[in-house]
């Protein structure tokens, strides 16, 4: 998953691709790594899912434009427009339904 930095960045980032996660964790937060880790192995089986890292603590004005207030915090967007967010407790069966929904959506 490729980190950015700017707001600026994480923008294009969603203008460019129909199909986007953003990922917001923070430093030293076991369960953002455990969490992260997990959300990496489910997107092996999306490759349509173009996924995006931001650090809270390097990058609060992107956690700001998104309303990001807990870590860890997955945000999912079809075509620039968020349709799924999950903070703080992750329920994978649910962020799978919503890729895999999204993904036959804009295939």
């Amino acid at each position: 998953m490729k980190k950015l930095l700017e707001l600026s960045e994480v923008k294009e980032h969603l203008n460019l691709h129909p199909l986007c996660m953003l990922f917001v964790k923070t430093a030293d937060c076991g369960v953002c790594d455990d969490v992260f880790d997990k959300t990496e192995e489910l997107l092996k089986q999306y490759p349509q899912v173009n996924a995006v890292l931001v650090s809270a603590d390097e990058s609060p004005g992107v956690a700001g434009e998104f309303l990001v207030f807990t870590a860890p915090t997955i945000l999912l967007f079809a075509e620039g427009r968020e349709v799924h967010r999950q903070a703080r407790f992750v329920v994978f069966g649910k962020l799978e339904e919503a890729l895999q929904s999204w993904s036959e959506a804009l295939s």
